[in-house]
């Protein structure tokens, strides 16, 4: 696992342009405004293959300038959704130490009773600070969940309803299955810890026995299309970046240092060659740096995007090879709409394909997904369904839990 600073890319420079925002505090900002919020996991890599002239839809995020935020009291009660394939996804509520988990395969159409699969947090506390006595959960795939309960690993492979010690279900093995994928994350993982992967058939969850790319914490976990996993690590106070590929399923990895000073917002691959790094601006009032790279790592240039600096970005590739991201429109909240921009040129010119809101904390990507949220007549006050789309063109629907 050669450990190494970006050949190509002046670590220096990038120290200087980029500087580490109170990522603590932005995380913890975002998920106290989760009200609903979305995440997409590794099955939806597989229904991409399939996916042709029907994309889905995208949704708001997180949105606050980089500038520090005053931290919001973690609400007892929030609503999590997580797409898992085009039809699929689980809705996870929590209230209090309580976590119920109901699953749709239809498109949000109809959806499994909630009261049969909970997970009762029996360290957690009812009203958390932001790092004390967390419960925190990762939908893996539509059946496999993993629990955080005040940092006690809890796996469950049957939609929910039984639970295991995560450290002694999760299967180590020193590379990935073929049959097993990836799991995706973005902006902090939950109780995702390291890179996973899942056995769709089975549920099985797999971790790497190999020692990890880097000494700080994964931070995102981007998998391409041809099997490729891009990856960061970082802290959430000031101390650099690593970014790390692996092309072998997790066998081996490449590993690059992006400053002592430099925070990466997200990466995200199209193969093992050609990848982009989002990266957090210097000073306010500056503009993110999009960097690429067309031979695996080895060099990276800025694409020159002229791309506002907001707290909230989140990026991914869409089906026909475009860069698609979602951040903040114009307007002030809670009329905050999210924006999703498209980029057909490598990263060079972004446009806005849609804006739509509200704009709700939690990732509103994954690869080949793009997601914005919205209401239909803003009753209750939250979103009530997804558009989704994987080309910026083409949108589909998909209903939220009630």
């Amino acid at each position: 696992m050669p450990d190494r600073e970006f050949s190509g890319f002046d670590v220096e420079a990038i120290a200087e342009a980029v500087r580490q925002p109170p990522l603590g505090e932005l995380r913890s900002t975002a998920r106290s405004r989760r009200r609903r919020s979305v995440a997409i996991v590794a099955t939806a890599l597989v229904a991409l293959a399939g996916v042709t002239a029907v994309p889905l839809v995208s949704g708001p995020d997180r949105a606050h300038p980089v500038a520090p935020l005053e931290p919001s009291p973690r609400p007892d009660h929030s609503s999590d959704f997580t797409l898992t394939g085009p039809d699929s996804g689980v809705d996870v509520r929590r209230e209090g130490c309580v976590l119920r988990f109901a699953f749709t395969d239809d498109r949000g159409r109809s959806w499994s009773d909630g009261d049969t699969a909970r997970f009762q947090g029996t360290r957690c506390e009812a009203n958390p600070t932001p790092t004390v006595g967390g419960l925190e959960f990762s939908v893996l795939s539509d059946r496999s969940y993993l629990v955080s309960d005040a940092g006690l690993p809890r796996l469950s492979t049957d939609y929910g309803r039984t639970w295991r010690d995560g450290n002694e279900a999760i299967v180590a093995v020193p590379t990935f299955p073929a049959t097993a994928r990836p799991v995706f994350c973005g902006f902090g993982c939950g109780a995702q810890q390291e890179p996973l992967a899942v056995d769709p058939s089975s549920g099985t969850v797999y971790r790497l026995s190999s020692k990890a790319p880097s000494w700080r914490p994964l931070f995102s976990l981007y998998p391409s299309p041809d099997g490729t996993i891009w990856a960061t690590y970082q802290m959430p106070s000031p101390s650099g970046a690593t970014v790390a590929r692996s092309s072998d399923r997790g066998a081996t990895w490449t590993t690059w240092e992006v400053g002592t000073d430099a925070s990466v917002a997200a990466v995200v691959g199209l193969d093992d060659r050609k990848g982009y790094l989002m990266a957090w601006p210097s000073t306010e009032g500056g503009s993110m740096r999009l960097l690429r790279t067309t031979d695996g790592g080895e060099t990276w240039t800025d694409t020159g995007a002229d791309l506002p600096t907001q707290a909230h970005w989140d990026l991914t590739v869409g089906s026909d090879g475009s860069l698609l991201a979602i951040t903040a429109g114009a307007g002030t909240e809670p009329n905050r709409l999210a924006r999703l921009l498209v980029s057909r040129d490598d990263g060079r010119h972004f446009t806005v394909a849609r804006e739509y809101g509200p704009v709700v904390g939690a990732l509103s990507v994954a690869p080949g997904y793009a997601w914005l949220f919205g209401p239909d007549d803003g009753s209750t006050g939250e979103p009530d369904h997804l558009l989704v789309t994987t080309d910026a063109t083409t949108w589909t629907r998909f209903t939220l839990a009630p």
